[in-house]
C-alpha cells in the first residue's frame, strides 16, 4: 500500500478517516515507514524526542542543508533552542506588531474590489514575504529569489531532482553567508542582527547554523503563514454565513484562526526515527524504523474532537491542536504567524462584505465585494 497518490494530494481527509478507523498504524512501501493517525500516538511521537529522533525530519540533509532545531535532537537541539529564544523573545515579537500592521494595510490597498482577485499572487503570498523581509532587513528587491530560493529548498517548484535543486540552493545559503559580516560589525534591530549576535553562557551561533535559522526564518515564515491564510479563505469563500460573522463579531478572529490551524492544518505531517523498539496500536515499531506522524488527521480525530469534520468558532480548548508541533519541537515562530494572520484577516473582514469565487480558475481566484 502506498502512502503518496493522487487521492491524498486532492483531498486527503477521507482517507485519514479511513486510516483512523481501520488502520491507524500502516506500513507505507513507497516511504518506507509506518504512518500514524490517530491524535493520541501523533501526539506522543511530536512529544518524545528520545524515542522519536528528529534526526530524519525531511530530506534536509540529503539536500545538503540540515535546517537547525528541526533536524536535530538534545543536547544540540536544547543549545540551539535557548539561543534563538533569547534573540526571538515576546518583547521583540511586540516591537514587531507596527511594521507587521503598516505592511498588510499596504498589501490590502493594492486590492482591487471592483477585479477578480489572484489571492494568492496578490496577497497571502507576497504579504508573509515582505514581512518576514523586513524583520530581517533584507532587501525586498530579493523577493523573486526568495520564492525560487523556497521551492528549490521544499521541493515545490518545476524541478525536482535534487541535482536540478542545487544550484538555487547553494544561492540562498551563500547570500545568507554574505550578510554575516555586515551584522556582526554593525548590527541592527533586525531579527537577523539578533541571531548573529544573541550570547547564552558565552556561546554564540557559528555561520552555519546563522545560515541555516536565516532559511528557516524565510521558509518557514512564509510558507506557513501563506497556507494558514490560502486555507481560511479558502473555507470562508464557501461559507459566507461565517465570513459574515467574523465581521459582526472581529473578537472571534482568533478562534477562526485556531480552528482552520486544526481543521486544514499548514503541514500536513512530519516524519521521526523510532531510536528502539516500541509498540504503537499493538503494532511493533523497531528502532530505526522512520514514523510519519499525521498531524492533518490527528486534528480531525473523532476520538478527540466533538464534530471533528465540522469547522467551529465556539471550540472548546482549541490551542490544543497539533499544528505547531509539540514539545522541544513546537514552533519557535507560532505568535508571528498568528499576528500576521490576525491583522490579514481583520483586513479583509473590514474592506470586503463578502467573497465569492471567480468562474474562471476555480482554486485560485477570488472575487471580493
Amino acid at each position: 500500500m502506498h502512502f503518496m497518490n493522487e487521492s491524498l494530494l486532492v483531498d486527503p481527509y477521507p482517507l485519514y478517516a479511513q486510516w483512523r478507523a481501520t488502520q491507524p498504524i500502516w506500513w507505507a512501501q513507497d516511504v518506507q515507514g509506518w504512518v500514524v493517525s490517530r491524535y493520541d500516538d501523533v501526539r506522543r511521537i511530536l512529544k518524545d524526542p528520545v524515542g522519536f529522533s528528529s534526526l530524519s525530519m525531511g530530506d534536509m540533509r540529503e539536500q545538503a542543508m540540515a535546517l537547525p532545531l528541526l533536524s536535530d535532537d538534545p543536547p544540540r537541539h536544547t543549545q540551539l533552542r535557548a539561543i534563538v529564544n533569547k534573540a526571538f523573545t515576546s518583547r521583540t515579537l511586540k516591537s514587531m506588531e507596527a511594521a507587521i500592521a503598516v505592511l498588510a494595510e499596504q498589501r490590502l490597498e493594492a486590492l482591487d474590489p471592483s477585479e477578480a482577485i489572484d489571492i494568492s499572487a496578490q496577497f497571502t503570498t507576497p504579504l508573509p514575504v515582505e514581512i518576514i523581509s523586513r524583520l530581517m532587513d533584507i532587501p525586498l528587491d530579493r523577493k523573486s529569489d526568495f520564492k525560487r530560493w523556497s521551492d528549490a529548498l521544499t521541493g515545490t517548484g518545476e524541478a525536482d531532482a535534487l541535482q536540478e535543486r542545487l544550484p538555487d540552493i547553494m544561492d540562498m545559503a551563500g547570500f545568507f553567508q554574505s550578510l554575516i559580516p555586515a551584522r556582526r560589525e554593525q548590527p541592527g534591530d533586525d531579527l537577523l542582527s539578533r541571531i548573529v549576535n544573541t550570547e547564552v553562557d558565552g556561546h554564540r551561533l557559528c555561520d552555519q547554523d546563522i545560515v541555516g535559522f536565516a532559511i528557516l526564518l524565510l521558509i518557514a515564515g512564509n510558507e506557513t503563514t501563506t497556507n494558514l491564510l490560502g486555507n481560511l479563505l479558502h473555507y470562508l469563500v464557501d461559507h459566507a454565513d461565517t465570513w459574515r460573522q467574523l465581521r459582526r463579531q472581529p473578537a472571534a478572529i482568533d478562534a477562526a484562526i485556531e480552528e482552520i490551524l486544526r481543521y486544514d492544518a499548514p503541514v500536513q505531517w512530519v516524519n521521526r526515527r523510532a531510536t528502539c523498539d516500541t509498540k504503537i496500536q499493538g503494532q511493533t515499531v523497531k528502532a530505526g524504523d522512520t514514523v510519519f506522524a499525521i498531524i492533518g488527521s490527528a486534528n480531525r480525530d473523532e476520538h478527540h474532537y466533538e464534530q471533528a469534520e465540522t469547522f467551529r468558532l465556539d471550540r472548546p480548548n482549541r490551542t490544543d491542536h497539533l499544528s505547531f508541533g509539540l514539545g522541544i519541537h513546537f514552533c519557535i515562530g507560532a505568535p508571528l504567524g498568528r499576528l500576521e494572520a490576525r491583522f490579514a484577516v481583520a483586513g479583509l473582514l473590514r474592506r470586503f462584505s463578502s467573497l465569492r469565487r471567480a468562474k474562471h480558475k476555480r482554486n485560485e481566484r477570488t472575487h471580493s465585494n
